[in-house]
C-alpha cells in the first residue's frame, strides 16, 4: 500500500500548504496576541509535518502491505466519533462552547471509550470548563455564546 501512502501523503500536504496560504489573508498576530490567523496557520503547520511524516514512512516501508483499517480497529467508535463531530459542528453556534463541548465529550466519553456515566460527566465537564477557561480568560478568544451563556 505504499502507492496509496505516497498520494495520501501528497494530497495532505497540498491540503497543508493551502490552509498556511490562506491564514495569511487573516490577521496573523503573534504567540502572545493571535490573530485570526493563528490557529489556520498552525494547524496547517501541523497537518503539513504529518504528511511529510506520511511520506517518510512510506519511502521506508518498500512493498510492506498496510490494512486501511486495522482488524482490531474500533470501527463503530470511529464512525460514531465522526457522527459527535458533526454534531458539535452543527449545534455550536446554538448551544454555545461551553453546552455542545460538554455534550461532546460527555458522548465519546461514554459511547465511545465506553466508561461509566459519572466518569463520563466528570470529563466532559472537566475537559469543557478547562478548554473554556484557557480561551476566553487566558488567550482572551471570544468562543460562539449560545443558550446557557446568555441566561448567565
Amino acid at each position: 500500500m505504499r502507492k496509496y501512502d505516497i498520494v495520501s501523503g501528497l494530497f495532505l500536504l497540498a491540503v497543508s500548504l493551502a490552509i498556511c496560504g490562506a491564514s495569511f489573508q487573516f490577521h496573523v498576530g503573534t504567540l502572545t496576541a493571535p490573530g485570526s490567523g493563528f490557529f489556520p496557520l498552525v494547524t496547517g503547520l501541523v497537518l503539513g509535518i504529518f504528511s511529510i511524516l506520511i511520506l517518510v514512512e512510506a519511502r521506508k516501508s518498500g512493498k510492506e502491505t498496510v490494512r486501511f483499517w486495522a482488524p482490531e480497529a474500533n470501527k463503530k467508535g470511529i464512525y460514531l466519533t465522526f457522527l459527535f463531530i458533526l454534531v458539535y459542528a452543527l449545534l455550536l453556534e446554538r448551544l454555545g462552547f461551553i453546552g455542545t463541548t460538554v455534550l461532546f465529550f460527555l458522548l465519546v466519553s461514554r459511547f465511545v471509550s465506553g466508561h461509566r456515566w459519572s466518569t463520563a460527566i466528570f470529563f466532559a465537564l472537566l475537559t469543557s470548563l478547562s478548554t473554556y477557561f484557557v480561551f476566553t480568560i487566558l488567550l482572551r478568544a471570544p468562543l460562539p455564546q449560545g443558550i446557557l451563556e446568555r441566561m448567565f
